[in-house]
């Protein structure tokens, strides 16, 4: 299951339905870094609570790539991520 194209917003949604999107910064930010003993970024992300629409294929060499929930609105998006 492909989910790189929105990971992180895919995250956020799942944190939102839970109740715990104040948890969301310290898993995706220190969790892993303080894990394997790796400096935290100091470079900020920001999503944004607006609903976009992955594309439903991408072209993979001299395939396709069907990403999870492409065609579907997802509903954060990362702040400067170009619209698909």
């Amino acid at each position: 299951m492909f989910t790189a194209h929105a990971a992180i917003e895919l995250y956020a949604e799942a944190f939102e339905a839970a109740g715990r999107l104040d948890r969301l910064e310290p898993f995706a930010s220190h969790f892993g870094a303080d894990f394997y003993g790796l400096p935290r970024t100091k470079t900020p992300s920001l999503l944004i609570k607006e609903s976009w629409v992955p594309p439903q294929v991408y072209d993979f060499g001299d395939g396709a790539l069907v990403p999870y929930r492409g065609g579907e609105p997802v509903a954060w998006r990362l702040a400067g991520a170009g619209q698909a």
